[in-house]
Formats: structure tokens, sequence, C-alpha cells
């Protein structure tokens, strides 16, 4: 008992000591001195680590008589490794905010909502801003064949049926702003049906036509050799096959390939719970809130145990790292037995377990990174370098869970706080209006109606958004908004927004909420009430309704959706999408009952 008392004294004194230090202002230097450094190739012993608006600008002995008048941070006991980049996730909401919390200050997302990828492109750019989330790069929406995987999550995306729409469908996911071609290969068609070998090689080199990395998403060993043999950049999943795996060495050493292995996943699916040890590292800690994620790390797919078959898919990672292929760290967040942030720190424990050495594993998730993908300014502790880096209490190239104990976290140069951000919902009470528009946009909710339209995302729908007033409703004031939805997207739409803050970020209890109800006249159609949720954040919920041309009260019932989606909304739209073109929609006096 006395011992746990000393040890969780001494912790809380590290958490306060670099809470409490300066945040690097304007030009003012910042040397962390003294530290044991990998910077991502080599360890280094009493090294300095100078910064300045959130890039490093020295790394070396000896640094301090340089910079006379910067801030100083004794680190003689600490060990510091680059920021963590998690190469497989997939990320929305609060994913990045969540991540860089337990040292992952980059994620590679292997498919996502193409808004939400979009909207995070301009912060990966910052360096001097205090962002406190990671970066992120994505591969947006994934290639796959119509009914594929990727196409089985509640939202419609573009597929891909013959190598004749490759360039076409590639430089459609460009224009949506992909980072790289994420592509799904079956050669099994287990479950869904997948893309043709002949289209995977028509991918692959429309991708490269394009100078875009193609990586490919496999589950066995023979997909795993269709897609080398292709060219693709790399592999994203390990494999549980017990194999003479040669053939596909032979050709990814050849052609410079690289695997993700996502051990995290494959071990639940596999019916093999790795994940105790790391939230009992974590839960130690009182700054680092593992009670809510507790029950999504400790969930897996399997409820069978296939203890030999997750076994050999360690043992196929070791064979590739004695063989030379690049390995990278990747998870598979947020899947059953995974969570973003936390369980890069088991991934690195089962590389380890897969034969590689603790130096090995960290370079696994940080330069070997951003090697393979190309990321020009992370994954080193070298100047011009983001200063994105872990502080450490221990050497994790003596014990790879001591990547767990962390003293602290720095992205662009800023400390990492660890404020609980989660907020409770308002309880939204019944018989509430929203908007009766006779005065202006604004609603209830402090917050204002306000335009929406594909076009931001590459679309060419269009919108416009006016107070009008009707005759022969006694001249009340009503939103009427006149639109077209264009063709140029799948997912075309155009309409009102109305967040229910002023940043959309506060979240509202509408579970005693039955409906949403409005009158409404317009060109006749079904229209879409979207229903935004923190807990269903790659889409918004959808409920039709149908408008006539003349005024009438339409009811939108809500109260069969998951209460759950319904306890944490953000916002709420409704716009009009295909297979409406020109089209105008007149709203007023919006209750929710």
């Amino acid at each position: 008992m006395k011992k746990t008392l000393i040890f969780i004294i001494a912790f809380t004194a590290i958490g306060v000591f670099f809470s409490v230090l300066p945040t690097p202002k304007g030009s003012v230097h910042t040397v962390i001195h003294q530290a044991t450094v990998f910077n991502g190739e080599q360890w280094l012993t009493n090294t300095d680590i100078v910064f300045s608006q959130g890039l490093i600008v020295e790394v070396g002995q000896g640094l301090l008589a340089s910079y006379p008048n910067a801030t100083i941070i004794d680190a003689q006991s600490k060990y510091i490794i680059p920021g963590l980049i998690d190469a497989h996730t997939h990320a929305w909401d609060n994913a990045l905010s969540q991540a860089v919390k337990y040292g992952v200050t980059t994620e590679l997302d292997m498919f996502t909502n193409t808004i939400f990828a979009i909207s995070q492109r301009p912060k990966r750019d910052e360096h001097q801003r205090d962002v406190q989330q990671a970066d992120l790069f994505s591969a947006g929406t994934l290639v796959t064949s119509p009914d594929g995987h990727g196409t089985e999550y509640g939202f419609t995306i573009a597929t891909i049926s013959s190598p004749e729409q490759a360039q076409a469908f590639v430089d459609a996911r460009i224009a949506e702003g992909s980072d790289y071609i994420k592509i799904v290969y079956d050669v099994k068609r287990r479950h869904r049906p997948s893309i043709s070998k002949d289209t995977l090689n028509a991918v692959i080199d429309a991708a490269h036509h394009r100078k875009l990395l193609a990586v490919v998403h496999i589950g066995d060993y023979q997909s795993a050799l269709d897609a080398a043999n292709a060219g693709a950049d790399g592999l994203v999943h390990g494999f549980m096959d017990d194999v003479d795996l040669q053939p596909l060495l032979a050709a990814m050493n050849d052609r410079q390939q690289f695997i993700i292995p996502t051990l995290s996943i494959l071990a639940s699916m596999a019916g093999q719970q790795t994940t105790q040890s790391v939230i009992n590292d974590f839960s130690a800690k009182p700054r680092f809130n593992t009670a809510s994620i507790k029950e999504q790390l400790t969930t897996i797919r399997s409820t069978q145990p296939h203890v030999q078959a997750f076994q050999q898919a360690k043992d196929n990672v070791g064979a590739f790292a004695n063989a030379g292929v690049l390995i990278l760290a990747g998870t598979d967040a947020p899947n059953p037995g995974t969570a973003h942030g936390i369980s890069l720190h088991n991934e690195l424990a089962l590389l380890v377990d897969s034969g590689l050495t603790p130096t090995q594993a960290i370079q696994a998730a940080t330069s070997n990174v951003a090697l393979a993908f190309n990321l020009k300014n992370r994954g080193y502790l070298k100047p011009q370098m983001k200063a994105d880096f872990i502080v450490l209490n221990e050497n994790p190239a003596l014990d790879i869970t001591n990547t767990r104990s962390i003293a602290a976290i720095y992205k662009n140069g800023f400390i990492v706080r660890y404020n609980d951000d989660e907020k409770k919902s308002s309880l939204v009470d019944p018989n509430t209006m929203i908007s009766n528009f006779d005065n202006d946009l604004s609603s209830s909710f402090n917050a204002m109606w306000q335009h929406t339209t594909d076009q931001r995302f590459g679309g060419d729908s269009t919108i416009s958004l006016i107070r009008a007033d009707d005759a022969q409703r006694d001249g009340n004031v009503y939103l009427s908004l006149t639109g077209s939805v264009g063709q140029k997207l799948g997912y075309a739409w155009a309409g009102a927004y109305l967040p229910l803050s002023i940043d959309a970020k506060q979240t509202f209890d509408f579970s005693n909420i039955s409906s949403v109800t409005l009158n409404a006249k317009g060109s006749a159609g079904n229209y879409r009430l979207l229903i935004f949720s923190n807990k269903q954040p790659m889409r918004p919920i959808e409920v039709s309704f149908s408008v006539s041309t003349q005024w009438q009260k339409i009811e939108i019932p809500i109260n069969q959706l998951s209460p759950a989606l319904l306890g944490s909304v953000t916002a709420i739209a409704l716009v009009a999408g295909k297979p409406l073109n020109d089209f105008s929609l007149n709203i007023d006096d919006v209750w929710l009952n």
C-alpha cells in the first residue's frame, strides 16, 4: 500500500510538472535538455531537442549555449520518441482528439466520410497552432464492388464493376480529396462480392498513373499474393493462413512493398482478448479516461477462441520482419476490440510478441509509416519535423509496454491536455418551437439556419435561402429554399442546415421527442430530415418525408430511432437529393413534439 501511495504521489508530481510547463510563443525556443532520444532511426543519449513555432529546429548534444534565451526543460531521466502514427484507422467525430491523448499524433484513415476527411485536411498543415488533436491523412471512399465490403454501413458509396471504370473511379476519389487509394480485394469472396483481379490491376495502375499510393485490404494469403503481384504499394491487413510465404515475401521485397498487419483486429476476429494489460496500465494513471472506452476495448468480434489461428497471424508477421519487409503499425480502430490512440500501444506489444524488437516496433509506428506514405514532416525527431513527440518515464527499448509510461505529449510544440471533454447532453423538452422565421433565420437553439450543399466537396448542387411571405397565409413569413440537385456526386444534396450550437459541438438529448413537425409546400417529391448525432458521425440519420404543391402540416416521426443516437444530437437539416433536380421548398413553424 505504501509503495502504491508513493507511486501515485510521484506520478502526480510528474503530471503537475509537465502541465505547468510554459507553452512556446512567437519565435521563442524551447529546449528539452539531456533526454535519451529515439530520432526515428537510432537512440541518442544526453540529447537536446530544440523547437520553435511548432517545428524542431535542432537535435543534438550540448545545444543550450546556442539558445541563451530559450525555455529549458530538464529531461535527464526521460525518454523521448516521435509522436506515434496509427497507419490504419477509421476516423470521425472525436477520434483525433482521443488519439492524441495517448500519443498518437497522426492517423492514416482507410475509409471514412469524405466530408469529415476534407474538413480535417487544413489542420494537418498547421504547426504553430494548438490543435489538441491528431493529424489525419485519408483514403476517403474505399474501392469496392457493388455490395462489397464497405457498402454495409447504412450509407451509399460509389462502387466499381469493371477494369474499364478504374481511371474514372480513381479520379473521382482524387476529386474528393483522397490522399491515397484503398482497395478491397478478396479472392475467396467469402462474405461479400469482390472486385476481380483484372479490376484490381486496373485500379492500382490508375492510382500510380496519378502518382498516388494504392494499398489493398486483404484477408488471406492468395489475395495478398495477387495484390503484391499487381504492384500494390502495401497490404493493409495480415492473415492467418498457414502456408509457404516465400512467393509473397519475394514479390514484396522485389517491389519494396509494406504491410500493416493490424494484429489488434485479427486478435478480435480470432476471439483473443489482448487488451486487458493496456487497459490496466492506463487505468492506473488518473489523467487517462479509460472508463469510457473499456467496453469498446473488451468487446471482440468472435466469441469462439481461435488460439492457433492468431498465433499463425503473429508467426506470419515475424516471417515478414525476418525477410526485411517493411512493417507498419496500425490498429483498424475503432472496430470491436480497439479504440483510437490507446490501441496502438497494444499493437506495439503484439508486434513484439511476433518477433520484432521494441525499437523495431516503435519504428513501425513512426519512421516506417512516414517512409512508406511519404509523409514529409513527421515520424522522425529531426530539424523541420513537426514538434510532435512523447516524453516517457521508462525506457521503451527495454520493454515496449514502457510506451505507456507517458509523462507528457507534445503536439505542434504544445502540451496535450487531459481535461475531460465529455459534456452531458442538454435534455430537450417536447413542444419546443425551433423556428417560425418571423424575424430572421434564428432558432431557439441560439444558432442560425444556413445553406448546405455538396459544393464544398466538389459537387454542383445549388441552394438559395430567403425569408418570404405568402398572401394566402395572411402574410406569414416562412423560409424559402430554391435550388438544384447536381449530378456530379452520387451523394448530392442541397437544403437548409441548423447547427444546434454555434460550432455544432454541443449535444442535445432528443430522446423525449417523438416527431419533428413543420408546415411545408414545394416541388412535389420526397425530401429528407437529417439528424446529426456524435454517436453516428460518419453519416447523419435520414428520415424521408413527402411534400406537395400545397401547404400542409407534416409530421416526421423520430421516436423509432435509436435512443442512443437521439441522445446526442448536434444538428439537423432539411434537404433535397436525387432524383429531384430543380426544386423549391418552403417551410414554416418547425417544432419538436
